[in-house]
């Protein structure tokens, strides 16, 4: 049996954060990259997601794309044969944080969007990968391409998210977390406390890597993907 690789990327991410990654697998598995587009909610980006495909799914999700593929574990858990969480937060938005995305997208709805500074990827990816100029590059293209629009939709959906930690407890699938060993945006401890509650969770640091792993380290993040989906290919063979 056919399972699709739903791939979900993250906050004004397109398919260029899995590209390497994709590259690798597609010739293995069906491929599908989520519409986070088209919604301003993780629920309906998670339900447009499930509608797309049929059958049996791996979601594999990166920040944002982690609250997809969260969201889509706790509608469609029977549809799920595996889930991969990268660089991601179980946790609904703190009232702290949502204050601050909310100050922030009052500043972008009244002024002139402008995708992202090389400050913003600073804070995005590890001190050394930033010294990567077509790294950064790429980067703020993706960004700036999404537009204001995608923005302003994509942190509605962000700043109203649910918690997921009652519904990873709860996960029968095998599941896989990795993170940056540098990661500020969601640190490490977020990623072990969902490896401490999934009854079968695999956690991995990327070392010297940040916010953006598929990016930065694809060749370490495709390599511990494919290990992992072997794994489930072996035990649902007979």
């Amino acid at each position: 049996m056919d399972i699709t690789l739903v791939f979900i990327p993250c906050h004004m991410g397109s398919a260029t954060v899995f590209k390497e990654q994709i590259a690798h697998l597609e010739t293995r598995y069906p491929v599908h990259v989520a519409d986070t587009f088209s919604h301003d909610t993780i629920q309906g980006m998670a339900e447009a997601a499930l509608s797309h495909v049929s059958g049996q799914i791996i979601p594999i999700g990166l920040s944002m794309g982690g609250y997809v593929s969260m969201e889509m574990a706790h509608l469609a858990p029977q549809r799920l044969s595996g889930l991969v969480i990268m660089d991601s937060n179980p946790y609904a938005e703190s009232e702290h944080r949502r204050k601050q995305r909310l100050a922030e997208y009052n500043l972008i709805h009244r002024g002139r969007y402008a995708g992202i500074t090389r400050a913003g990827v600073k804070q995005m990816i590890s001190a050394d990968n930033f010294k990567n100029a077509n790294l950064v590059e790429q980067i703020m293209v993706m960004i700036k391409q999404a537009g204001q629009a995608i923005y302003e939709a994509q942190m509605k959906a962000i700043i109203s998210r649910q918690d997921y930690m009652a519904t990873l407890e709860n996960l029968l699938c095998p599941s896989l977390i990795l993170y940056g060993s540098e990661d500020s945006v969601t640190p490490p401890k977020w990623h072990h406390d969902m490896a401490s509650v999934i009854p079968q969770a695999d956690l991995i640091e990327i070392p010297n890597a940040g916010h953006m792993i598929t990016m930065e380290a694809p060749d370490q993040v495709t390599a511990h993907l494919s290990q992992f989906l072997d794994s489930i290919k072996y035990q649902a063979s007979p």
